[in-house]
């Protein structure tokens, strides 16, 4: 392999909303009543999920929906406030100020605004005015790896200077509720959450903590585009997200091939991986997962702690996985990593990292 500088992740940062909710207490805020909807805030793999709820309740106790109005309000509101906590405890543990960063791509499935999220995030944190952009919309759960191999690439072309990932999914700003079991799933599994990630292509490496980035491997599932996806409800005038029962089987089903693809074309086998960082998509998926790949049995272990305390937070939800992996302090140097992430298309995204 190629020893020419690697783009590298300098730092990672994570930043949640102050409100937290157990899943009881969610299940009691959204008005649960069948038993079968509120089998899904009972299962164990979620304890707490951290969520911008209104304060507002009925007579009876329970949340009045927001309008879609409403919706797309709260997350103009709140989420360049979360996204700036996480920038700066990204920056601060890569020891680079906001006035180095050059590239930012900005990745959200739950705020669809003009101008994008990027130009919100430049004009009210205070970014140069000339930081190269770009907005990553719709793609779901998977595409924080599609907004890091962007961000990648752009610092492969320009070295020496500092790109910057942000994933910001605040879940509670596009829901809605109804008696339906697939309502109940959704709503019992998602939190919001907000991840920025500091890359740089250089030649002076500054901490063997930093991992480079090898390369990334997709992989679109044939005939499944419609197992994950928005509706759009008529009644409401908004969308709601469907979830399909298929899912977990049909991303087990697929996994190998995007797995072998990119071990294969970077020489290196599942043996050699010691590191596994894995999107938090739910605790069906996690299983099918472990599973297909024959993982060990600690091998998802940050994945679940996320979900268990986060819930779902979609397309950030693998490097609230990947902060917990550097904290604990157990990598060594040549060590590899595998991320993986899944979402709607049916979409399995992976990366390999190499930490020296």
């Amino acid at each position: 392999m190629s020893m020419e500088p690697r783009t590298r992740i300098l730092a990672v940062g994570t930043a949640v909303p102050e409100t937290c909710f157990t899943q009881e207490e969610a299940a009691q805020l959204m008005g649960i009543q069948s038993s079968k909807a509120k089998r899904f805030f009972e299962h164990e793999h979620i304890k707490t999920r951290h969520l911008l709820l209104p304060k507002n309740l009925s007579q009876n106790g329970v949340l009045e929906e927001e309008s879609p109005v409403q919706l797309r309000e709260k997350f103009l509101h709140h989420s360049t406030k979360i996204i700036d906590k996480a920038i700066q405890v990204a920056l601060r543990k890569a020891q680079v100020k906001l006035s180095d960063v050059d590239y930012i791509a900005c990745v959200t499935s739950t705020g669809f605004v003009v101008p994008g999220l990027s130009a919100l995030v430049i004009e009210e944190l205070g970014l140069n005015s000339d930081t190269q952009r770009v907005d990553i919309v719709g793609m779901g759960c998977n595409a924080g790896l599609n907004g890091l191999q962007s961000a990648a690439n752009w610092c492969a072309s320009n070295p020496e200077k500092i790109g910057l990932l942000i994933c910001c999914e605040l879940c509670s700003c596009i829901y809605t509720i109804d008696d339906s079991e697939n309502t109940a799933l959704v709503n019992s599994l998602f939190g919001d959450g907000v991840v920025a990630a500091v890359l740089q292509n250089s030649k002076v490496q500054r901490d063997p903590s930093h991992p480079s980035i090898l390369s990334f491997s997709s992989h679109l599932i044939s005939n499944s585009l419609d197992l994950l996806r928005f509706n759009w409800d008529l009644e409401k005038g908004r969308y709601s997200f469907y979830v399909d029962k298929k899912t977990p089987e049909t991303l087990a089903r697929e996994v190998k091939k995007p797995f072998a693809n990119l071990l294969g074309k970077m020489d290196v086998t599942d043996k050699q991986l010691k590191h596994w960082i894995v999107h938090s998509g739910g605790a069906a998926i996690l299983d099918a997962m472990e599973k297909t790949l024959q993982l060990p049995s600690d091998a998802l272990r940050h994945t679940r702690s996320v979900l268990q305390d986060f819930g779902n937070v979609s397309s950030g939800s693998f490097l609230f996985s990947y902060q917990r992996l550097i904290e604990e302090n157990t990598v060594h140097p040549l060590d590899y990593g595998l991320v993986m992430t899944m979402g709607p298309g049916l979409t399995i995204e992976m990366a390999l990292l190499q930490w020296s």
